[in-house]
């Protein structure tokens, strides 16, 4: 009788850590949306080229570097986030590209936030052998919904020199370095069980 007692104990037991187990995956639903925030960046961590600069007419100096520096930063933190919101939507993904300022889309979201470790503009003039570089990291988190704690999903660190291809302006090597996130991206969804939409 204390057998049977006991078996049918354990056999409930089991059942309802199935059950809850099954609660907690079903939790994690498909992300609604992609949210891609743009990727922070340090002013000490950009290397300009130093062939350019200069200014056209004699006796006036060029654009201090100060302000070059904040402006080649912002347009590879444009083009990085812009590549990966393409290579998303073309995965058939709902990815938005996030500045901070406009409101994020309510409900279950991945959430792609980083930071440039170096960005090198190399040297344009060298026609072939600009060799601009560019390194970032970040991970990758999953919301459930407006206000709710996330949950680290992967992370990531890439550098553009690893990056398949080569060639051409910092631009170029952006757009090469954003599709390589995007792919780890697509990477994580795909571990979830999360697929893109067929289009």
């Amino acid at each position: 009788m204390r057998l049977q007692f006991r078996t049918s104990v354990a056999v409930l037991l089991c059942l309802c850590a199935t059950a809850c187990a099954e609660q907690q995956t079903a939790a994690v639903g498909r992300p609604n949306a992609i949210i891609v925030r743009e990727f922070a960046l340090n002013q000490a961590a950009i290397t300009l080229d130093p062939t350019f600069g200069f200014s056209l007419y004699r006796g006036t100096s060029g654009v201090p570097p100060r302000q070059r520096a904040a402006s080649v930063g912002r347009a590879v933190a444009f083009n990085v986030g812009d590549a990966i919101v393409e290579q998303l939507r073309r995965a058939g993904y709902d990815a938005v590209l996030s500045d901070g300022t406009t409101p994020e889309p309510d409900g279950r979201a991945l959430i792609v936030t980083g930071a440039f470790r170096n960005i090198n503009e190399g040297q344009r003039r060298r026609v072939g052998a600009e060799n601009p570089s560019l390194s970032a990291y970040g991970e990758v988190d999953y919301r459930t919904g407006p206000g709710a704690a996330v949950q680290r999903i992967s992370n990531f660190a890439l550098d553009s020199r690893q990056v398949a291809g080569s060639g051409g302006d910092v631009k170029a090597t952006a757009v090469r370095l954003g599709h390589a996130i995007a792919q780890s991206v697509l990477d994580a969804a795909r571990r979830n069980n999360w697929p893109g939409a067929a289009r």
